[in-house]
């Protein structure tokens, strides 16, 4: 009888459970008012209580797709740090920050 793949099962938890890589510790993600999660360096008062550092384990249940998602909005909001006017990047956002594609819709 042939055992079925591990592989999926382990990439899915190495997903999940390795913190994200080269943040900055000003990143933050909490949930705001509607549900949603969000990402950023500045938490209003009312979610400080709720706020976590960006690369804090996701919760147990977190989807392969949503451990995706939350990676590059960590990056984004890791980013948006360094932004300056006109929306260029100054140069230590990429030696703090690391670049994430955006993935695809979850389904």
């Amino acid at each position: 009888m042939k055992r079925p793949s591990l592989a999926p099962l382990v990439a899915t938890a190495l997903a999940l459970l390795l913190p994200v890589a080269a943040l900055s510790a000003d990143v933050y993600r909490w949930t705001d008012d509607r549900g949603q999660v969000v990402y950023g360096t500045w938490v209003p008062e009312r979610h400080r209580a709720q706020a976590v550092p960006a690369n804090t384990p996701l919760p147990r249940g977190t989807s392969a797709c949503e451990a995706r998602w939350h990676r590059y909005l960590a990056s984004a909001a890791c980013f948006d740090q360094y932004r300056v006017v006109g929306g260029g990047l100054k140069p230590e956002a990429y030696k703090r920050c690391t670049e994430v594609p955006q993935p695809d819709p979850c389904t």
